[in-house]
């Protein structure tokens, strides 16, 4: 299943068996299914995000990825009481290799605790090894410890705003939300770009800016906001809620 830009590309590359899947990463996540994520992303993220070891404590004091808590599979949804109150955290579980299946029973229960960024680690703790990853031996963290702050490339709330009410001439806006999201409402001197039409409208976008990306809840701004700093652009997101409505901003309601 691809986005609709990524599958008019693949059929102007020749695949005739081409779908869309239409209501996106969300509807993928509310219905349970397993969200994948790579040793590189997690690399980066070290330090932002909680990471968790399901192979247990034992397991975990001969080598875990730095920074991991110890919480065997078996006991994840008992220690429901110590995972952050922040529901935008990005958790990431991991086993000794991929185990997909059985890990899938774990995020499907703590994405319905209203988590809206659970994954699995492609190739648990072998792939991270393999990657070279950053690894701890003994030191073993049995509690989850998260304090929210920005990731890397984000923009806090209270910017954003400042931003949106003073309009500085080095910045420029860019909604990354539908044309028919757009339809109902635009922020004061922004620019709208599908973040499916991104990739084939960069040359639309100055160079000379700070371009500061957004959607309706932070995923494709995320998204954008990669697309923006692998093509050279010096580029920020907002990774929270936003909603224009009847000429009004409601923005950063986590």
């Amino acid at each position: 299943m691809l986005s609709p830009l990524a599958a008019r590309l693949a059929e102007k590359n020749g695949y005739k068996n081409v779908r869309v899947f239409h209501a996106g990463l969300p509807a993928w996540r509310q219905a349970g299914l397993p969200v994948l994520t790579t040793t590189e992303f997690v690399k980066k993220r070290l330090g932002y995000i909680v990471v968790i070891d399901t192979r247990g404590p034992q397991a975990a004091k001969a080598g875990h990825i730095q920074g991991a808590v110890a919480i065997p599979r078996d006991q994840v949804v008992k220690e429901r009481e110590q995972f952050p109150l922040d529901h935008k955290a990005f958790l990431v579980f991991y086993a000794d290799q991929t185990d997909m299946n059985k890990l899938n029973q774990v995020t499907k229960q703590v994405t319905s605790w209203g988590y809206q960024s659970v994954h699995i680690l492609d190739g648990g703790y072998q792939g991270w090894l393999k990657a070279q990853g950053p690894i701890q031996k003994d030191m073993v963290s049995t509690k989850i410890f998260y304090l929210p702050r920005p990731h890397p490339g984000e923009i806090t709330g209270d910017e954003f705003m400042n931003i949106v009410r003073n309009k500085p001439a080095g910045k420029l806006i860019l909604d990354v939300r539908t044309t028919a999201e757009a339809a109902g409402g635009v922020l004061p001197g922004a620019k709208n770009i599908p973040v499916d039409e991104l990739s084939t409208r960069l040359k639309e976008l100055p160079k000379d800016k700070e371009i500061v990306a957004h959607c309706l809840t932070g995923l494709r701004a995320e998204m954008g906001y990669n697309i923006l700093r692998n093509a050279g652009f010096n580029a920020r997101f907002l990774n929270d809620k936003v909603a224009i409505l009847k000429d009004q901003v409601f923005c950063c309601y986590k």
